[in-house]
């Protein structure tokens, strides 16, 4: 049997709360993990895990007020993911940019629908 290998993304802390065993199930080349300091084109994400449902409090300490920076991070997401991705995640990330919440308060309830305490929407 010949594995497809990907990279996949993960996003926020909470990296401990999966085994390896649960990463390697998704046969990744390496888990990247993207954090504030910014992305490397040299990967392609095909899969984006996000470890807890707060996640996006690691990537701006303005959330509450301002949701640019989530944004940004978001729009790179896109920017670096694998042409052709199937990744639910990536679907869910751009319906969200694509029509944003009005309220900061259905922003962050979209923010946490992307974080999946199984591993079973990459």
């Amino acid at each position: 049997m010949v594995k497809t290998y990907r990279f996949i993304a993960l996003l926020g802390d909470g990296r401990e709360r999966f085994s390896d065993k649960d990463l390697d199930q998704e046969w990744p080349t390496e888990p990247v993990v993207i954090d504030a300091y910014g992305f490397s084109d040299t990967y392609r994400y095909d899969g984006f895990v996000f470890l807890n449902e707060s996640w996006f409090t690691k990537y701006s300490k303005n959330w509450q007020n301002d949701n640019s920076e989530i944004d940004e991070l978001l729009v790179n997401l896109v920017k670096y993911a694998e042409h052709g991705s199937q990744s639910e995640n990536l679907v869910k990330i751009q319906a969200y940019l694509a029509e944003p919440p009005e309220t900061i308060e259905e922003t962050v309830e979209m923010w946490k629908s992307f974080y999946d305490p199984e591993l079973k929407v990459i």
